[in-house]
């Protein structure tokens, strides 16, 4: 959990560090670190940071902060991970306005470009479960693996798996998702695999 929180009464307080953002990448460093000794996987979680937002598995949260409180803070533990070289990202389901004021980050083509372009990052990039109230409100509960995938998503976490594998097999087949996006993802996931030794 990379999530910068100092403040007890916030929801992801409890999940987080709960110190300031320099203490937080600290941590995330050697956690990382640690895990890949051991050959262990790794997922940052939530980008582009949760901030003081409510519970996204209850329903849609805003992020109202500028793009400078994540430069100077929330991307400080992202960055960080990804320097030890973490295997995967999770992306919140937070509409995080100064990225994108209409979509929810893990559906947002714009949080991702910061991600991939700005940070840097060239491994895996997962959602959170697209069956939390934030994505069922957001979306018609049949689109949203579709939407994940062509927003930049390697990997899609979903309950609802009997809907949206179909989805996404239907909208690669009708030419809606690219046969490219889907080598993408999956030359990053197979990359892992081999780097975790679970392929030889």
């Amino acid at each position: 959990v990379c999530d910068v929180s100092t403040y007890p009464q916030d929801y992801i307080y409890a999940r987080s560090f709960g110190q300031p953002a320099s203490e937080t990448a600290q941590y995330v460093t050697t956690v990382v670190e640690a895990m890949n000794g051991q050959q262990m996987g790794s997922t940052l979680k939530h980008f582009p940071g949760y901030g003081n937002n409510t519970d996204t598995h209850e329903g849609v949260a805003r992020d109202t902060r500028s793009y400078e409180t994540f430069t100077q803070s929330d991307f400080l533990p992202f960055e960080a991970g990804i320097a030890a070289n973490a295997s995967a990202v999770l992306v919140s389901h937070n509409i995080v306005e100064c990225m994108d004021d209409q979509s929810p980050a893990s559906l947002s083509p714009a949080v991702h470009s910061i991600l991939r372009n700005d940070l840097g990052f060239n491994g895996i990039i997962m959602t959170d479960d697209l069956s939390m109230e934030a994505i069922l409100q957001y979306t018609d509960g049949q689109s949203a693996a579709v939407q994940a995938v062509l927003a930049g998503n390697d990997m899609i976490c979903c309950t609802d798996y009997t809907t949206q594998i179909p989805a996404v097999i239907d909208a690669v087949n009708e030419g809606t998702i690219p046969q490219d996006r889907i080598d993408q993802a999956v030359v990053r996931i197979l990359c892992q695999k081999i780097q975790l030794g679970i392929i030889g």
